[in-house]
């Protein structure tokens, strides 16, 4: 379900106006061409019944849809990561930069904070 765990990541960011961390989060839904939709328990619960009166939509319950994990570049020039906070354990993201001995090409597009050697 990649297709559909990245679509709602960006629509959750772009059209709805959620942080990136909070779009991740977000609960998630698909459809897959059955009778119902398959749903996670916060989207039932959230969605489900209005979206059942007004569309006669069901749902069938999964404990989750997709796992990610996103970067994005903010306003200011920094790069922002995010990761799952739950789904399949929770995840990590970061923004590393590179070691001074290894630079990669530099970019005025995104600064990163210095990575400390040794301590």
């Amino acid at each position: 379900m990649i297709i559909t765990t990245v679509l709602q990541i960006l629509l959750n960011r772009l059209d709805f106006g959620m942080s990136l961390p909070d779009a991740i989060a977000a609960p998630r839904a698909s459809q897959r061409n059955t009778p119902t939709n398959v749903a996670e328990p916060g989207f039932i619960s959230q969605y489900g019944t209005d979206l059942q009166t007004r569309f006669g939509q069901l749902f069938t319950s999964t404990p989750e849809i997709g796992a990610a994990t996103g970067i994005e570049l903010l306003p200011n020039g920094q790069l922002q990561a995010a990761a799952e906070p739950v789904r399949r354990g929770g995840g990590a993201a970061a923004v590393v930069c590179p070691a001074a001995d290894h630079p990669l090409p530099r970019s005025h597009h995104a600064t990163c904070a210095p990575v400390v050697v040794g301590g």
